[in-house]
């Protein structure tokens, strides 16, 4: 009986011994060095003078629809210029990085001028940008409007209070 108990112990502590605790622990990635709220501000601080091109140094290749930066820059252009879109303003309202992915709000004041009016018009909207770690820089990955949302029915001059 004691050879019997004696075996089941060795079999536990086999069994135990079988599952090993490394003593180097895996460490997480580096953190980029520029900040996924500096991204998002550098971003749209290209998207307020209109540079397309550095707009697309912040962004992932998802987010510009796989397009190359010179396709990517027409888009952008004729979107912009079809819209009389701007952005006047923004201001970067909380940051939260969890991992290799971050959220990012900003209060956006936009301007644009709706498809059947002759006249402008000014919103203050906030989005969500979500970040994501590519090749060890913060590249913005998608964005949603949260609050006060630029609808298409802004867009065609219907939805807007004048």
């Amino acid at each position: 009986m004691r050879l019997i108990s004696l075996l089941i112990c060795l079999m536990a502590f086999s069994a135990c011994s079988g599952v090993s605790t490394s003593s180097t622990t895996s460490n997480p990635p580096p953190t980029p060095k520029i900040s996924p709220s500096q991204v998002v501000g550098d971003y749209l601080e290209a998207l307020k003078i209109r540079d397309y091109g550095k707009t697309y140094e912040f962004i992932s290749a998802g987010y510009a629809a796989n397009l190359d930066i010179e396709a990517y820059k027409a888009n952008m252009k004729q979107f912009y210029e079809k819209f009389s879109w701007g952005l006047l303003s923004y201001q970067i309202l909380g940051v939260q990085i969890l991992g290799d992915h971050a959220l990012v709000v900003a209060e956006l004041e936009v301007q644009f001028k709706p498809l059947n009016s002759a006249k402008e018009t000014q919103k203050k909207t906030s989005n969500q940008y979500g970040l994501i770690v590519v090749d060890d820089k913060w590249k913005i990955s998608e964005s949603n409007c949260i609050s006060n949302c630029v609808s298409r029915e802004d867009f065609a001059g219907q939805g807007l209070n004048q």
